[in-house]
């Protein structure tokens, strides 16, 4: 356990050199690589896209060229419950912060139930003590490591500027700080230009708005999807669920309207439903949006035609067996659920949204795009998607082919000469004839 850390749950990896091996089918001998040592951050595991992403990301990495740890501020239920099951077994897992006193009220407040008090000890009084402990439990974790991955960009304003190269991985647009929120866009460029050495946007218009919005920087933002286990979405989708015995039209995410708009998406089924449609509606997620939601159903006279699935640990079994997948969203960076859709096989019905859905979609040549907020414009998209044969059997060819972009390869061959950019490619251990 690295010292100063009161939780850690793997040894700290340790350089292996390996003695060259000789390939006696080819008839010459290598030399194998000394492995880099890349340590990944998050603050906390809920049950979101960026959190699949990135176990996603974990498990792509070539074993032989990366030793892999993982560092989390917080301890979480979903962690327990859903993520530790699926993380790689040989990620070297450490949690920065596990103390209740440290934790708790953070729990609370994500959960949306901390009081007054709770609020004063978590937002004033603890936060001149926990940043220091944090800081310096995980620069006694880094020093072992030799890249360090940021991956929701909080750590940087925890730790600030590090020994060694750290990559800032931004899930969302930026292009609305320049309207609204212009003083997160000073810190945001701040953080940039001072603490990081590469940043990563997950799709061509996140990194067009990065660089444009912060020109000083703009040699340091790059590009890469987020990998997705296409063949393992696939073999989970054929595994059995309860979703409904007959059609249903399914929509995947948290249920937090600030960003995923399901009130658009209830508006446009409440329209379907007076023209006949036959399909249930199913919300696949949770949030603190629901109780607001399930009572727009009611208002809008829908309630007995909408499930509210809850999460559900095999979203793509779900996905798979639905007629059509709707997706609501304001904004988003590039919307997992969207590639899983159509790595089942699933039709997709997007809003426009800055920024992944029509970079995803092929610019509609891979699913049907509609305006933001839109409900008639959405309605008449699922219903169109629904009825319409040929284009249908159109959009889904396109889609089987694009989507094979998105998998684990791709990704993890971008990722690694990001890598080799910042810290070197790998060097031989030893060469023996």
């Amino acid at each position: 356990m690295a010292s100063g850390c009161s939780i850690s749950e793997a040894r700290r990896p340790e350089q292996e050199s390996r003695p060259a091996t000789k390939d006696l089918t080819e008839g010459f001998t290598y030399s194998r690589m000394a492995k880099q040592r890349i340590l990944f951050h998050l603050t906390h595991f809920l049950r979101g896209g960026i959190e699949t992403s990135l176990v996603s990301l974990l498990a792509s990495l070539d074993r032989d060229r990366f030793e892999i740890g993982l560092t989390l501020t917080y301890p979480t239920e979903a962690l327990e419950t859903h993520f530790r099951k699926l993380l790689p077994p040989d990620v070297a897992l450490h949690i920065l912060a596990p103390e209740r006193w440290l934790s708790h009220c953070r729990q609370l407040k994500k959960a949306g139930r901390l009081g007054p008090l709770g609020k004063i000890y978590e937002e004033v009084v603890l936060p001149p003590v926990r940043k220091p402990l944090v800081n310096r439990r995980f620069r006694e974790i880094a020093r072992h490591y030799d890249l360090v991955v940021d991956y929701d960009m909080s750590l940087s304003r925890l730790t600030g500027r590090l020994p060694v190269p750290m990559v800032g991985y931004s899930h969302f647009s930026v292009a609305h700080l320049a309207q609204g929120n212009r003083r997160k866009l000073r810190k945001l460029r701040r953080q940039c230009m001072e603490h990081y050495d590469a940043i990563v946007t997950l799709n061509d218009s996140m990194l067009r708005d990065a660089q444009a919005l912060i020109p000083e920087a703009a040699d340091k933002f790059v590009r890469l999807y987020n990998a997705i286990d296409l063949d393992g979405i696939r073999a989970r989708a054929r595994e059995a669920t309860d979703a409904p015995a007959q059609p249903y039209i399914v929509s995947v995410g948290r249920l937090e309207e600030s960003q995923k708009d399901f009130t658009t998406l209830l508006k446009a089924y409440a329209q379907l439903v007076k023209e006949g449609v036959k399909e249930q509606l199913v919300l696949v997620g949770d949030g603190a949006s629901r109780q607001r939601l399930q009572a727009l159903a009611r208002e809008l006279g829908i309630a007995d035609r909408v499930v509210f699935a809850g999460f559900q640990p095999n979203p793509y079994a779900w996905l798979s067996g639905a007629r059509l997948m709707a997706f609501s969203s304001k904004m988003e960076g590039l919307p997992n659920v969207l590639l899983e859709a159509l790595a089942v096989g699933q039709l997709v019905v997007s809003t426009d949204c800055p920024t992944g859905p029509r970079e995803i979609l092929a610019d509609g040549r891979a699913g049907l795009l509609t305006p933001v907020g839109d409900a008639p414009a959405l309605a008449d998209a699922i219903r169109c998607g629904l009825h319409d044969v040929a284009l249908r059997a159109q959009l889904l060819s396109y889609a089987a082919e694009h989507v094979e972009q998105m998998g684990f390869g791709p990704t993890s061959a971008a990722f690694s000469a990001c890598v080799d950019r910042l810290i070197g490619a790998p060097a031989p251990v030893a060469a023996i004839a």
